[in-house]
């Protein structure tokens, strides 16, 4: 695959949470581009569930498809992706690590780039970046957006949102700082008495 197929493989991954055989699958009559809202369609002989899927995705998504579709064959995958997508991610996270490592400004920062796990194929607690973490990078962005579960738990195609949120919803630092700033502030509603200790003047 080109790197272009690569970079519209990597954005419909992430923005419809699909699988690497559901993906390898799709053919331009997969699309329905002009419907309110845009949807991709999963046949169900390729769904994990073995249903008919219909994914609604954001309209950002389907303008960008929609010229790179206009050039596909009809009835014919879209992507010709390899049998073990594994490969693809990890080559292209190497390329891009090396490149932002080439980037530093200073040996100083050259280093501290190399030391951190920015663009790793694995992170310091043993994480991998495969194929099936786009679809962790799905559902979470889902959640953290603010989705209610049984939205989220839909448009990730689980059977329980117990799998959603517990397997698939990684929380970050930043979404439970999110969460907190949007509460409501706690304000005392009637004067609470103070004692002073007497100190003689």
């Amino acid at each position: 695959m080109t790197g272009p197929e690569r970079a519209m493989l990597y954005h419909l991954a992430v923005g419809t949470g699909f699988r690497a055989n559901e993906l390898r699958n799709l053919t331009p009559e997969s699309f329905d581009l002009d419907a309110d809202p845009p949807t991709v369609t999963v046949q169900a002989a390729y769904s994990k569930h073995r249903r008919k899927d219909v994914q609604p995705i954001r309209r950002d998504l389907a303008d960008l498809l929609r010229p790179w579709l206009a050039r596909k064959e009809a009835d014919r995958p879209v992507f010709a992706m390899p049998d073990k997508p594994i490969k693809l991610i990890r080559t292209d996270l190497d390329a891009a690590r090396e490149a932002w490592i080439k980037e530093a400004r200073s040996d100083e920062e050259r280093n501290e780039r190399r030391q951190s796990y920015f663009l790793a194929y694995r992170d310091g607690a043993r994480r991998v970046v495969d194929f099936h973490a786009l679809r962790h990078t799905y559902i979470s962005r889902l959640v953290a957006s603010g989705a209610n579960i049984k939205v989220a738990q839909e448009l990730a195609r689980h059977s329980t949102p117990t799998l959603t949120l517990g397997r698939y919803a990684h929380v970050q630092l930043v979404d439970q700082t999110r969460a907190l700033d949007a509460l409501p502030a706690i304000r005392l509603t009637t004067r609470v008495p103070v004692t002073v200790r007497a100190t003689g003047t």
